[in-house]
């Protein structure tokens, strides 16, 4: 009869572990990530846009981030159909919009969106925006809701330790732009990180300067990637 019970138990306790397992499952990443694709070619204008869309997700923060994308995909095809008097036949004006999702080890989902259009002129204009999201309720992250009132000092110090130690070294790769070349920097070129994009990959949180802003449109894009464990003070949320 002992035995009997210390086997009925034992099978107790088997399921209660079972079930525990279960229902860790049912809080896995549901989420599916679809392309939406608008492209035209006209001797005039042309325009190539490819938007993510979230599926499978219902919250507030993922059907206005949908909406948002797909409004400023229509809003962009309008400004390029709009200027199309601009363009000739050997330059047309052109549109261009693209995602990538950057893998990332602080379990937040970071997507980058570029933009780039000409309208004529010596050169287009890229910018760059950048949405992440908390992968355990599916809500929009910013700045501020990520890091403490401590870490934008840090963040500055440390950037501007960068540009400093790059424009005695006449650039030397102390730091490098999205194309990976490194940057000069206007002689003035002071941070402020929440003048920055933000994106999360690999191990590293990512400050994108757009173009302009601390360097000539020739350097491109600066970036300056953090270590996860170098700012672990400064987080408020846990990954």
């Amino acid at each position: 009869m002992k035995k009997m019970k210390s086997f009925l138990g034992l099978l107790l306790l088997v399921f209660i572990f079972a079930s525990c397992e279960s229902g860790k499952n049912t809080a896995k990443d549901n989420s599916n990530i679809e392309k939406l694709e608008y492209k035209e070619s006209m001797e005039k204008y042309n325009y190539d846009i490819v938007i993510p869309q979230i599926k499978g997700v219902e919250n507030e923060d993922i059907s206005y981030l949908n909406l948002s994308l797909q409004e400023s995909a229509r809003i962009l095809i309008e400004n390029i159909m709009g200027s199309a008097d601009a363009g000739t036949k050997e330059a047309p004006v052109e549109a261009k919009m693209s995602y990538e999702i950057k893998e990332n080890n602080f379990n937040i989902l970071s997507i980058v969106v570029t933009t780039y259009t000409y309208q004529g002129g010596a050169h287009g204009i890229t910018s760059i925006e950048s949405y992440n999201i908390n992968k355990k309720d599916y809500s929009l992250l910013n700045y501020d809701m990520i890091f403490d009132e401590n870490a934008e000092d840090y963040f500055n110090m440390r950037m501007n330790d960068i540009i400093t130690a790059s424009r005695e070294n006449n650039g030397s790769r102390k730091a490098l732009n999205t194309d990976g070349k490194e940057v000069l920097f206007f002689d003035n070129a002071e941070s402020n990180v929440k003048n920055t994009v933000m994106y999360f990959d690999g191990d590293n949180v990512v400050f994108l300067y757009p173009h302009y802003e601390i360097a000539p449109y020739s350097s491109g894009m600066p970036i300056f990637k953090f270590d996860k464990k170098d700012i672990k003070k400064y987080v408020k949320i846990k990954f």
